[in-house]
């Protein structure tokens, strides 16, 4: 448990798939958007625009590309600008702006999507693909938020080891929360015999127990207020994929889901540094190394 997660303890050397590294390294490299655009449906120029603003309406799209009779794309447009005008009098071009490439890792779409609902996909050297905020919700992008957060806790779990000494953690629970973390341990222990405690508590538990931690708040710059919000917000998103609910994005307003997330690789980014110090030190002091 906690340093063994990462180290083994007899050779002080890092386990293979443990880094938050690591699993960047895996949606940045393989995991793109291309997994994920759709392609763009398009109109003809020559259609009508009433027409095409009621298929707009009719599949609930915000946006349709526009090719001309030899399907050369021209442009795009936007169904909440389309008027009685024929469709060349409202198509835009696509701007480097509203444009990202098909390798773009899934890591970095959240705040591509910060401040625009959608943006265009150039796949092969033309726009033919788009992304939206709802393209969140698809198997492999859940994939790898459970996996951003699984390691989350598993850092808070360290954390509240290296903080408090043995169990006496438990003394900042209130005796209900400890009676239900038992009983989730009890249901759960069968052949398990490395199962402890501490990983049968919820989010908010580790949220109560590490708040009250001076050191560590003061270590990874986290005031109350700050480390409350994002164990909440992170318990939120986590819940919401524990669930399978069909939007994981429905209980938290987008800008704030994206802050939860950066704030929390920032924390496994110095989380992780701080622990590689540690398996220096672990090392040197195994080897009889003074430090």
């Amino acid at each position: 448990m906690g340093f063994q997660l990462w180290y083994s303890k007899q050779t002080g050397i890092r386990r293979k798939g443990t880094s938050f590294s690591e699993l960047q390294d895996i949606f940045i490299e393989n995991i793109t958007t291309k997994y994920i655009f759709e392609p763009l449906a398009c109109c003809k120029i020559t259609d009508n625009t009433y027409e095409v603003k009621k298929t707009l309406i009719q599949r609930d799209f915000d946006t349709l590309g526009v090719v001309d009779n030899n399907g050369q794309k021209l442009g795009y447009v936007v169904r909440e600008k389309l008027g009685t005008n024929s469709i060349e009098h409202y198509i835009e071009q696509f701007e480097i702006e509203i444009v990202i490439s098909e390798s773009t890792p899934l890591s970095e779409l959240f705040e591509i999507l910060l401040d625009k609902e959608y943006v265009y996909v150039l796949s092969r050297n033309s726009v033919d693909g788009i992304v939206t905020r709802a393209d969140i919700n698809k198997p492999i992008v859940r994939i790898y938020l459970f996996g951003l957060i699984s390691l989350f806790e598993l850092h808070l779990n360290f954390w509240i080891t290296k903080n408090f000494k043995g169990e006496t953690w438990q003394d900042i629970l209130n005796p209900v929360r400890i009676k239900l973390a038992e009983n989730i341990y009890k249901e759960r222990k069968g052949n398990n015999v490395q199962l402890t405690l501490l990983e049968c508590i919820q989010i908010c538990d580790k949220r109560d127990i590490l708040r009250s931690a001076d050191k560590f708040r003061e270590d990874f710059d986290f005031s109350k207020s700050r480390f409350e919000r994002l164990l909440k917000n992170t318990e939120k998103i986590r819940n919401e994929l524990a669930h399978s609910q069909n939007s994981i994005i429905a209980n938290l307003e987008w800008t704030e889901f994206v802050s939860t997330l950066k704030s929390a690789k920032e924390f496994l980014v110095k989380s992780e540094e701080k622990i590689e110090k540690k398996s220096i030190t672990h090392s040197r002091v195994g080897k009889g190394e003074s430090h």
